[in-house]
């Protein structure tokens, strides 16, 4: 069982820590154990108390009249609510509600609700970079389990394909991007999701997935003639090695690359004019 601090409750529920304390204190809403130095702990049970009566709370219930309420009664009103038109909070809320009980029927249930209602693209920008980015903060800190980021991740990524797959074929032609991580790096969620952009505004790609080794892509580009490179990198890495890797792939394909994850994100790009944000491109 999982011990979260308030401020990982704060993390996956949105909800601030002053209030989630000011509920406890007027409503007793949650009763977390204490450590030896007074430090709040929370359960799996209470983080999942906590998310639903955010998803209340969101949808115009008063904190008063969700105190009142038996957690099965609380239960019950998330899942009436799931029946109609769910809000931002509700979706992203319900993910991480399933994600932490290795719930797979909900979790599926609630992505393919919100896919088939609002496409793909739509759900991923609104709710799943939301909650990947929650999620991901508590994933570096060890709160989050292996069992856990491995459930939610091979979920999604078999969404993206399902979605991916239903796509038009695009006309044979010269490809216009090949899209790989790096060697050591299996975070593929973000890359999945720039190949099914580009192909649905009817670019050509090739897809080669994760872990390739810049020696055998060298190899295969005079074949290939593609004209740029697509990088996804989330893993955690010094930024030397960040700027290293890019300018040395640089120098052994001589094509533009095109850079999007987290370490673009914390590092930005090194300096060349054959090195871009993926978002240039296809407007993540």
């Amino acid at each position: 069982m999982a011990e979260y601090k308030i401020k990982d409750l704060e993390t996956l529920t949105g909800i601030k820590a002053h209030t989630i304390r000011v509920w406890e204190k007027r409503y007793a809403l949650l009763s977390p154990d204490r450590t030896e130095t007074k430090i709040r702990t929370y359960s799996d049970a209470d983080l999942v108390k906590l998310l639903n009566i955010a998803i209340l709370y969101d949808n115009g219930w008063k904190i008063s009249k969700i105190a009142e309420c038996s957690e099965r009664e609380i239960k019950k009103k998330v899942e009436g609510l799931f029946q109609g038109e769910q809000s931002f909070s509700a979706v992203v809320s319900l993910l991480i509600q399933s994600m932490v009980e290795l719930d797979c029927d909900t979790f599926e249930r609630v992505l393919t609700n919100a896919i088939q209602k609002e496409g793909l693209e739509t759900v991923y920008r609104n709710y799943l970079v939301t909650f990947l980015d929650r999620i991901g903060v508590l994933w570096m800190v060890g709160t989050i389990t292996p069992v856990q980021e491995h459930f939610v991740s091979n979920v999604i990524r078999q969404k993206l394909i399902v979605e991916t797959d239903k796509l038009p074929i695009v006309a044979k032609r010269r490809v216009d991007a090949v899209l790989f991580t790096p060697e050591d790096e299996f975070h593929e969620i973000s890359l999945l999701f720039y190949n099914y952009i580009l192909k649905k505004r009817n670019y050509r790609t090739l897809y080669l997935g994760t872990n390739l080794p810049i020696s055998d892509l060298k190899k295969t580009l005079p074949t290939i003639n593609p004209k740029s490179i697509i990088l996804s990198m989330i893993a955690n890495t010094p930024k030397e090695d960040y700027n290293n890797y890019i300018m040395h792939l640089l120098e052994e394909v001589q094509l533009p690359i095109f850079i999007g994850g987290a370490m673009a994100d914390t590092y930005g790009l090194p300096k060349s004019d054959m090195v871009f944000p993926v978002q240039d491109w296809i407007e993540v």
